[in-house]
């Protein structure tokens, strides 16, 4: 099945990241990867390429990477009916939620590129009612209620978001795809494709520069207030 039946827009525009040091924009080394796969929504479910992730803002990519942190209300207040020991405290020390530790920002840093290529964008009409008829099956095994776009936007099933990017990376020549964030329809993020013979980098990102980022940095500061976190003590 041809591409030209799914929504294709073409990304001429600087993107952003965070990642890890020395090279954010790199493809993850396939030593971090469980049994030849990555986690990603829109990684391989075949383990055959990887898959680099970038956001139209530093805000859209730090609330992405931050949200793990994010308290749960029901865990929140388990943890607060709990008497801890100081002693144990001490000995133990636990992360609390909504802290996020200090460390968490040493290996990693903002890099912004500036990325083109060609990108399906997967939650549109056009794009929906192409892939309905190949996933719908795969959508209801997974507990799904249909296959739509809050099904693409739902970041708990990922063997159908995995599945999907395979079949586009097998059946097109597309570069990867493009789609909201699940933090608002105002940041938009992509999953850029690793394609044979591609180096350390991929070719779609031009002008690579990396941003240092502090535990102060007014971006971090406006994530934090979005999701509810905070610094955890030294």
């Amino acid at each position: 099945m041809g591409s030209n039946e799914l929504t294709i827009i073409p990304a001429a525009r600087t993107v952003w990241r965070i990642g890890f040091r020395p090279d954010p924009w790199a493809w993850s080394g396939w030593e971090w990867s469980t049994n030849g796969r990555f986690p990603g929504r829109w990684d391989d479910l075949q383990g055959n390429f990887r898959t680099v992730y970038a956001g139209s803002s530093l805000k859209a990519c730090l609330l992405e990477v931050l949200a793990g942190f994010r308290p749960d209300p029901r865990l929140a207040a388990e943890l607060d009916e709990i008497v801890e020991d100081d002693e144990d405290h001490v000995l133990h020390p636990t992360v609390r939620p909504g802290e996020v530790p200090r460390e968490w920002l040493d290996a990693r840093t903002a890099a912004r590129a500036e990325l083109g290529g060609k990108y399906c964008a997967v939650t549109t009409s056009e794009t929906v009612g192409t892939l309905y008829p190949h996933f719908v099956a795969k959508a209801l095994s997974l507990g799904l209620t249909d296959f739509d776009a809050a099904a693409l936007r739902d970041a708990r099933p990922r063997q159908l978001t995995q599945a999907i990017a395979a079949w586009l990376y097998d059946t097109t020549t597309l570069d990867g795809v493009t789609f909201n964030s699940r933090h608002g329809d105002d940041l938009q993020l992509w999953a850029i494709f690793e394609r044979p013979g591609d180096p350390p980098r991929s070719p779609k990102l031009g002008k690579p520069q990396t941003v240092e980022l502090h535990h102060s940095s007014a971006a971090i500061h406006e994530a934090f207030q979005v999701l509810g976190l905070t610094w955890g003590e030294n």
